[in-house]
């Protein structure tokens, strides 16, 4: 009992003390060198974002002791008895972004399940680090200043903290304002649809890349 009391005790440790850590870094390289500094391995890396491939591979184990290998055209999951690598799926929404891997514990130790789980917990962190610079970035932009501030009295970085759970929020607002800036400008209905349209265009474009890429790799 006192051996698992320890070993909670020092995950809630390293778990504060990342949480504590400041950085305007939030880039893979950055991240990962945080994780294996909290978790004390030799090696991490962060892979955002991910593709299809990875992102099949891992749907059915959200962490594992094992190695995911990426490659341009291939992607495989190598699980391992050995323990001295695992990995953890980085999900935002139920939807997969990335994968946070981590291999040689220090002192010559393995790998158990409370640090399969502390790393889980550390993605976390990792998701919602990359997905908050991405925010207050967005929110950073003239457009979106000038849509916050008509929008209601909250401050920057209460819309960032809310869009961070919910991020289709900031997406919605920042299209309502897009249509009253048009008609600010004087822009007819028609002309309104057209940009709309156009829009829509691009997404559907990038849709057929996307799956022409999906039906290469199958063939």
């Amino acid at each position: 009992m006192k051996s698992a009391e320890h070993v909670y005790e020092a995950q809630d440790s390293l778990l504060v003390e990342f949480a504590d850590t400041e950085t305007t870094d939030v880039s893979p390289e950055a991240l990962a060198a945080m994780v294996a500094e909290a978790m004390r391995v030799k090696r991490c890396v962060v892979s955002i974002p991910v593709d299809d491939r990875v992102v099949e591979l891992c749907a059915a184990r959200a962490e594992a002791f094992g190695e995911v290998h990426i490659g341009e055209k291939t992607a495989i999951v190598e699980y391992s008895d050995a323990r001295d690598k695992m990995f953890a799926v980085l999900a935002l929404n139920g939807k997969t972004i990335g994968v946070v891997q981590v291999s040689g514990p220090r002192l010559g130790r393995q790998f158990d399940e409370h640090d399969l789980k502390l790393l889980r917990i550390l993605g976390t962190f990792v998701t919602r680090s990359v997905e908050a610079d991405r925010l207050e970035k967005l929110v950073a932009s003239p457009f979106a200043q000038a849509t916050i501030k008509r929008s209601s009295d909250q401050t920057i970085g209460d819309i960032v903290a809310q869009s961070v759970q919910n991020p289709s929020q900031l997406s919605k607002m920042l299209a309502r304002s897009f249509y009253r800036e048009m008609t600010r400008a004087g822009f007819d209905f028609g002309q309104i649809i057209g940009a709309a349209t156009e829009i829509i265009s691009e997404l559907a474009s990038n849709v057929r890349k996307h799956t022409d890429r999906k039906q290469r790799r199958a063939g």
